[in-house]
């Protein structure tokens, strides 16, 4: 069977990267926590076999999200690299705040790229944060929570979010709590862990972290507790490491793309800023759309066909009565959702 896979999970670090230490856990109440286990050791540094690939790094801190995820996507077994053009992050705007969520581990659900497949059960319910995770877990153990067990591939979603402007960091996982009787073994179902970050935590994941090289790995600890100047000096940042991760020589260097979209939100979870970093010569891999959530709304499913359409109706390839049909059509398809399925018990 071939399979489309986009990383493992590796190491966490809390204020910075920090493996190892760990203090009491915070006490959690309300919908902010139902079904949330809360653990300092949010991750644990755990290999698996097969193969691997992505380098996601994600800086939560109370000043902001800023997440950096490659593009590569190769098969499983084998490695062969199909796409340096996947999109791997779905921003989410709910009632109470907003959410940058990224991924590692399996690279498409049937012949969408995950992202797609996220915006696409998640869409056509406006839902609070914790409301939209708790969703995500639940249709992620139904969907590909078996797929992935079978396969022996570890999936994770990294989400840096806002509820009420407090800053959280999130995992949800198919990976084993570190305090059951599971821990560190692939499951069918996944779990999620979740911390208050306020003090800055650093997420490091996918086989590509072991090709973050040193000097990067101090400046990302140094800076992390830093407020920038502006948001673009650590999109860039991230965009940089990304780069020399790629081309470090390690092992997991052929596992990462070059290039990398690099997304900042603000506590407010307006205003969210996307880049691509990368060389040159490969901006025309820069995926194109819109990975964005806004209260149920899928604007990367509305957005295209509207931008295309206005195109059309402005060389007059269409009439305005055909513009106003299907861009009717293109609004109702980015609220109903697909592929949801009943979540398992």
């Amino acid at each position: 069977m071939t399979v489309l896979v986009s990383g493992n999970l590796q190491p966490i670090g809390t204020g910075r990267f920090v493996f190892g230490h760990h203090n009491s856990p915070p006490r959690a109440s309300g919908a902010e926590a139902r079904g949330y286990r809360h653990h300092r050791f949010v991750l644990r540094d755990i290999k698996q076999e097969g193969d691997e690939m992505t380098l996601v790094i994600t800086l939560v801190t109370p000043n902001g999200v800023w997440a950096s995820t490659d593009h590569r996507l190769t098969q499983h077994p084998g490695g062969k690299v199909i796409t340096d053009s996947s999109v791997k992050h779905v921003i989410v705007r709910g009632s109470d705040g907003a959410a940058l969520v990224s991924y590692t581990g399996l690279g498409r659900v049937g012949a969408l790229d995950v992202s797609a497949w996220m915006r696409e059960v998640l869409r056509g319910e406006s839902r609070t944060v914790d409301g939209t995770l708790i969703d995500l877990r639940e249709q992620a153990t139904a969907r590909i929570g078996a797929q992935a067990k079978s396969l022996n591939i570890q999936h994770a979603f990294l989400a840096g979010a806002f509820l009420k402007e407090r800053p959280w960091a999130v995992v949800i996982t198919n990976m084993g709590s570190p305090a059951g009787p599971s821990s560190g073994r692939i499951q069918s179902a996944f779990e999620t862990t979740a911390m208050p970050a306020d003090e800055p935590v650093v997420f490091a994941a996918g086989s590509g972290r072991d090709a973050i090289v040193q000097a990067d790995r101090e400046l990302l600890h140094r800076v992390s507790g830093h407020k920038p100047r502006r948001p673009e000096e650590f999109m860039r940042l991230l965009g940089d490491v990304n780069r020399r991760a790629a081309e470090s020589g390690h092992p997991g260097a052929r596992l990462v793309s070059r290039a990398c979209s690099v997304v900042f939100m603000p506590p407010s979870g307006d205003d969210v800023r996307r880049e691509w970093y990368g060389p040159e010569e490969d901006r025309a891999l820069a995926p194109t759309g819109f990975s964005h959530m806004l209260f149920g709304i899928d604007l990367g499913e509305m957005a295209r066909p509207m931008i295309e359409l206005s195109q059309a109706l402005w060389s007059g390839e269409i009439t305005e009565e055909e513009f106003s049909k299907r861009t009717e059509e293109a609004a109702r398809k980015a609220v109903q959702p697909r592929q949801r399925r009943k979540p398992t018990k």
